[in-house]
């Protein structure tokens, strides 16, 4: 009798166990974590729980972690996805704004002739040098501006100029005449260096670079060149400089401001008028 007694409350404690398993307050603890997991292991192996309510709980268990786990992995690839993608679309509207303002056939060319300098001219294909990574650095960090400082805008055009003159010696002129009070108005990047740059392409060997008050709150910047120009009313075609720079006026300005060229002087002249808009 002793000895049945001594086993008595083991084999009660299984069958208490087997009847919690099929429908007793424990049921609903089948999900719990990992640390509930391992406990139970531990008294499965001691002999104080079946292994067979161990596996019902595991499995129950393991279904919620796996869902919960593919939920969790599906929301933080679609995140990182996002996120790169994002930067990815950044880097190209960055890559081609820097194409639409500096011209490829620039680029090469200015390549070229700093090419050419490094064994002629070593300190001016050093200057060539840094004047091309100021306009490569402001092209990049005016992405996501649409005015720059007027002072800043003329050391573009002013660097760009200077690359060119590098190019073409003595055949290139350019004179600068441009108020301090006027430097520290806010015009689009790129806008005079535009400017500046129709009339190396298509105008003559001599530029003059000017800005000034034109009343009623706006400021004009005026390009003159001693090269035949456009007609008055010529539509310029999509794509071409101005037609661009006129695209990103209308876009910050509207009507308010305006892009026009006419022949004056015995040479081409395109003057930029818009809204003073001091810098901040």
């Amino acid at each position: 009798m002793a000895h049945h007694a001594s086993h008595r409350p083991v084999h009660d404690g299984h069958e208490t166990d087997t009847e919690m398993d099929d429908g007793g307050p424990h049921h609903d603890h089948r999900r719990s974590n990992a640390g509930f997991l391992v406990a139970l292991a531990l008294f499965s192996a001691l002999g104080f729980s079946p292994w067979s309510h161990y596996w019902i709980t595991f499995h129950g268990g393991l279904r919620f972690v796996v869902a919960v786990s593919v939920v969790i992995g599906v929301t933080v690839f679609l995140y990182e996805s996002m996120r790169y993608r994002l930067q990815y679309e950044a880097a190209q509207a960055r890559l081609s704004s820097l194409e639409s303002r500096l011209h490829p056939h620039f680029l090469f060319n200015t390549l070229n002739s700093i090419s050419a300098l490094i064994s002629e001219d070593p300190a001016a294909a050093e200057r060539m040098t840094e004047r091309l990574a100021a306009l490569l650095r402001f092209s990049l960090d005016s992405t996501d501006r649409s005015t720059v400082p007027l002072e800043q805008e003329l050391k573009i055009a002013t660097d760009y100029l200077e690359i060119e003159k590098t190019r073409f010696g003595q055949r290139l002129n350019y004179s600068v005449d441009v108020p301090a009070e006027l430097m520290r108005v806010e015009v689009p990047p790129f806008s005079l260096q535009t400017l500046v740059e129709n009339s190396v392409k298509y105008g003559g060997g001599e530029i003059r670079v000017s800005a000034r008050n034109g009343g009623n709150g706006h400021v004009v910047l005026n390009v003159w060149d001693s090269g035949d120009g456009f007609a008055k009313h010529t539509d310029l075609p999509a794509g071409h400089g101005l037609y661009n720079l006129r695209s990103r006026l209308e876009a910050v300005w509207g009507k308010r401001a305006t892009l026009e060229f006419d022949r004056e002087n015995s040479g081409a002249n395109v003057r930029l008028s818009l809204p003073i808009r001091p810098a901040k």
